[in-house]
C-alpha cells in the first residue's frame, strides 16, 4: 500500500511538468499505454489467462463498464491537470474516495458506522479546504 501511495503521489507532478510541452491527450495515452503494457506483463508473469476470465457474462460486462468509466475519469483528470494547479485538481479528484465509499454504503449495502460517517465528513471538509 505504501508503494502505491508514494508512486501515485509522484504521478501528478511528473505529468504536470511534462504537460508544459505535451498536450494532455498525448500524455494520458502514453502513460496509460505504459500502465497497460506493464499490467499485461505482470498478469502473464503471474500465469493469468485473459481469455479464460473474459466473456459476455455479468462480471466481464461490469469490468468493461468499469474500463469505460475509468477512461473517462482518467482522461478528464489529465485535462484538469493541464488546465489547473495540482493543489486544486488532485484534492477534487481525490474526492472519488469519499464518493466511492458513499456508493458502497448505498448501492452495495456496506455498513456505515459512526466512525466512517465522521471520517467521510472530515474527508469532504479536507478536500473543500485543500481545493481553494
Amino acid at each position: 500500500m505504501l508503494v502505491s501511495l508514494v508512486f501515485y503521489s509522484l504521478m501528478p507532478p511528473l505529468v504536470k511538468t511534462a504537460m508544459r510541452d505535451i498536450p494532455a491527450y498525448v500524455a494520458v495515452t502514453v502513460t496509460n499505454a505504459i500502465l497497460c503494457s506493464l499490467a499485461f506483463v505482470v498478469a502473464k508473469a503471474q500465469g493469468f489467462s485473459f481469455t479464460e476470465h473474459l466473456a459476455l457474462d455479468r462480471p466481464s460486462l461490469m469490468l468493461y463498464a468499469a474500463g469505460v468509466v475509468l477512461a473517462v475519469a482518467i482522461i478528464s483528470y489529465y485535462k484538469a491537470l493541464e488546465l489547473g494547479p495540482i493543489s486544486s485538481v488532485v484534492p477534487i479528484y481525490g474526492m472519488n474516495l469519499a464518493l466511492s465509499s458513499v456508493i458502497g454504503f448505498i448501492a452495495l449495502g456496506e455498513r456505515l458506522t459512526p466512525a466512517k460517517a465522521v471520517g467521510l465528513l472530515f474527508a469532504i471538509l479536507a478536500i473543500v479546504l485543500l481545493s481553494r
